[in-house]
């Protein structure tokens, strides 16, 4: 969840080099099931490159993100899930990562099946119209949609009570990947540890539950938390060039952890 001002029509930024590179060739295989951009126009692919480069803001945020992702899964020494990817997006609000997340654990081809929940309708509105602006740029050059594929990939943006839904038998029982962006623990502790809760009871036993905070001291509170509530705490890194936002000690993705079932 993050404070930015939600957009009409979005669109993520990337550079043609290092990790955008890699972001916009991931994202490419994500919005194409998998098959990658081989087969398409390259004056298409290097017009939809262009589009992706001219919101360079949204796209260090982004790219930030994918490189902690990177840093705290490789010291985590794991590599979660099989033959396909079952990750749940707890708490997304209007989730700008709806489709950097997908087109991250799906980089070496695996399917990936996303579930994005949050509690507030408004903000699932918006994710799904995020997303589907990052999609259209796809598909204008002659990309599919992704939906419901036969090889498992999908992306489902869903308002309601992730604990509810998993008891109903709607959302998978165990996920490969758990994954939640700047909790606010300070506001509301008690509700922060109910999410705490699910989202160690929901990730497979080799999976991962990875978590970003705004503060310092907050994401201490939540690793302690975490500790408490049974969680082993693999790795936790501060990301030297998260963006500081307006209010102080507060930054985008400042802290990055990855958390295992004890």
């Amino acid at each position: 969840m993050t404070e930015q001002p939600f957009e009409e029509n979005p669109i993520v930024g990337l550079g043609t080099s290092g990790v955008g590179a890699a972001m916009f060739d991931a994202l490419l295989g994500h919005f194409a099931g998998g098959r990658g951009g081989g087969g398409l126009d390259p004056a298409l692919v290097k017009t939809l490159r262009a589009e992706f480069e001219r919101s360079e803001f949204f796209g260090r945020d982004m790219r930030q993100l994918w490189v902690m992702l990177e840093r705290v899964v490789v010291k985590s020494g794991r590599s979660p899930g099989g033959d396909r990817i079952d990750l749940l997006n707890l708490a997304c609000g209007y989730c700008e990562e709806g489709a950097v997340l997908p087109a991250f654990w799906g980089r070496d081809g695996k399917p990936v099946r996303q579930f994005a929940m949050d509690l507030r309708d408004a903000e699932i509105d918006k994710a799904k119209r995020r997303y589907r602006a990052t999609e259209e740029l796809f598909r204008r050059a002659g990309i599919p949609a992704v939906k419901r594929q036969d090889d498992g990939t999908a992306v489902e943006f869903v308002a309601g009570d992730a604990s509810k839904l998993a008891g109903l038998g709607q959302i998978p029982a165990r996920f490969d990947v758990v994954f939640v962006r700047h909790q606010n623990l300070w506001h509301d502790r008690p509700t922060w540890q109910r999410i705490y809760e699910f989202a160690l009871d929901r990730v497979a036993d080799d999976g991962l539950l990875i978590i970003t905070s705004y503060f310092d001291r907050e994401h201490l509170l939540a690793l302690e938390l975490l500790r408490a509530l049974g969680g082993q705490v693999l790795v936790s890194e501060r990301n030297a060039d998260s963006r500081e936002l307006d209010y102080p000690g507060k930054s985008i993705d400042r802290h990055v952890a990855a958390i295992a079932r004890s």
